[in-house]
């Protein structure tokens, strides 16, 4: 197997893992909390100066994975770069970095 589809099945497979253990911890506090809106998840996300700075961390790297994928997206012919966006802030960046990444490789070996 070439480097290039080895690495794309390493991206894939911490795309799993690292939304699979993410999301357990999301599920964990949905189970518990009172509501499913944005706000109260905001404010538990920042209950404390740790966890504020993990959650800025967080979407801010968010805000940079967006404008690195919709600005590299056609040059590494990487299709649907709008997909990997709202997976990024919908689902998480554990999912949506890893996944551009190894079909970013995909692509690039193609060429």
């Amino acid at each position: 197997m070439a480097r290039s589809a080895q690495l794309s099945w390493i991206y894939f497979a911490l795309a799993v893992v690292g939304t699979v253990i993410s999301w357990l911890y999301f599920i964990e506090y949905f189970q518990t909390a009172d509501s499913f809106l944005i706000g109260p998840f905001l404010k538990s996300a920042t209950a404390t100066p740790a966890s504020t700075g993990v959650a800025i961390d967080a979407y801010f790297s968010g805000i940079v994975f967006t404008v690195m994928a919709l600005a590299t997206a056609k040059k590494d012919q990487v299709r649907w770069p709008w997909a990997y966006v709202a997976m990024c802030f919908l689902i998480g960046l554990c999912l949506a970095l890893p996944l551009y990444l190894g079909m970013r490789e995909r692509a690039l070996s193609r060429v």
